[in-house]
């Protein structure tokens, strides 16, 4: 994998950071409801309602079908962001502002990954945006995090707004400005 990449540096360290944050407020790996029942390489073991989890390292997944369908290049940061590991979706702050940011939980959801994605794009475009593909959620249903697919800057999108503030010049830099949150 791409190990001496900025981007891959930072997405593994802001993992096992978040990794450390669970073991040091409950002394166990992260722990997940939201996605008991669903399979996935990650598992480490089960309660009654939640998995616990550690990320898998992965390398087989790329965006090249989103790529195809919407005619667009998606920004190297995105394609390693979606390919370097499977994981929980892990919650965080950035500048103090709540986020959880997305991750893959196995192949299958890769695939519904790609669908919005495209569902994603698709919209920008009829709509005329400047592209991005969304990398965290936000408290705020009508805002979330993205990658602007042209700079590759991670941005605020205030989806009903059309407005856009960055966060961050690079995925490397938001990623290391994150401070995780066990929850």
């Amino acid at each position: 994998m791409e190990n001496n990449n900025p981007a891959f540096q930072a997405l593994s360290l802001f993992t096992q950071r978040y990794i450390e944050q669970w073991q040091t407020e409950f002394n166990h790996l992260p722990r997940s409801t939201e996605l008991y029942g669903m399979p996935s390489p990650c598992i480490i073991k089960k309660d009654d309602s939640a998995v616990f989890w550690l990320p898998v390292a992965t390398n087989h997944h790329s965006l090249e079908v989103v790529e195809e369908v919407i005619y667009l290049t998606i920004h190297p940061d995105t394609r390693l962001f979606y390919s370097a590991q499977y994981a929980g979706d892990m919650m965080a702050t950035f500048d103090e502002r709540s986020l959880s940011l997305i991750q893959v939980w196995s192949d299958e959801d890769f695939s519904r990954l790609e669908q919005n994605m495209l569902a994603h794009l698709s919209m920008q475009k009829r709509l005329k945006r400047r592209p991005s593909v969304f990398i965290a959620t936000t408290t705020d249903e009508t805002e979330i995090i993205t990658i602007d697919n042209q700079t590759g800057a991670v941005m605020l999108e205030k989806l009903i707004e059309n407005k856009t503030d960055k966060l961050a010049e690079n995925l490397a830099t938001f990623l290391n400005g994150l401070k995780p949150i066990a929850q």
